[in-house]
């Protein structure tokens, strides 16, 4: 009898693509994610890790209800094995993600300090993303104890040394933000006494003599 009528699963996938949102009402939750009811009675899945950015799924999972109308964003159709991923942190970009590269290796970035302890301190750089500063990144000078150092609420310059994609989280250093201070001093400092020594006012002017020297 099922031959009868189109196989549900390749009338979804031909009909939707990776990256459509779709609204559904949500008819089981379970340990591992919450089941969205779809056109032509088949279920997609929505799993704890694509409930949200930042939070535990498994906490969030609590604030859903069998019933509730939800809106997802597709991600994957595998109609020959009958599967459909959904995913709901996908209808907002990641924010993570957005700061990473709009802050790029050897930004100097400003966080404020959201706890600290002997190893290092975290920061908070927006409401969605947090850096660590190990202890070794403090000082030039060897620091034992991030306490002695820096406190809980203080506001900090600090470079952006890389990013660990797994725990969502930013490497940051104040010593390489001083080594990158020093570096622009001495720049500004090399540009000026060249200006001064040709008696040029700008840069362009310096450009100019030299071309036509």
């Amino acid at each position: 009898m099922k031959q009868c009528k189109a196989n549900p699963w390749e009338l979804f996938s031909s009909t939707h693509k990776k990256g459509d949102r779709i609204v559904g009402n949500i008819k089981s939750i379970t340990e591992f994610g919450i089941f969205i009811g779809l056109d032509g009675d088949i279920d997609g899945l929505v799993h704890l890790s694509d409930i949200s950015w930042q939070e535990n799924g498994e906490e969030l999972i609590r604030n859903y209800a069998k019933g509730d109308e939800v809106e997802t964003v597709v991600l994957a159709i595998d109609a020959e094995r009958e599967r459909i991923s959904l995913g709901i942190k996908q209808l907002e970009q990641d924010p993570f993600s957005t700061f990473v590269a709009e802050n790029p290796r050897g930004t100097v970035v400003t966080g404020t300090v959201t706890e600290v302890d002997a190893r290092g301190a975290t920061l908070s750089l927006s409401e969605e993303v947090t850096g660590y500063l190990r202890a070794a990144e403090i000082s030039r000078e060897r620091v034992e104890d991030a306490r002695t150092q820096i406190n809980e609420g203080d506001e900090l310059e600090v470079a952006v040394l890389g990013v660990d994609r797994k725990s969502h989280s930013v490497n940051l250093s104040i010593k390489q933000k001083e080594s990158l201070d020093e570096e622009k001093a001495i720049k500004d400092y090399n540009e000026a006494n060249a200006v001064e020594e040709t008696g040029s006012t700008t840069i362009g002017d310096l450009i100019k003599k030299q071309m036509g020297s």
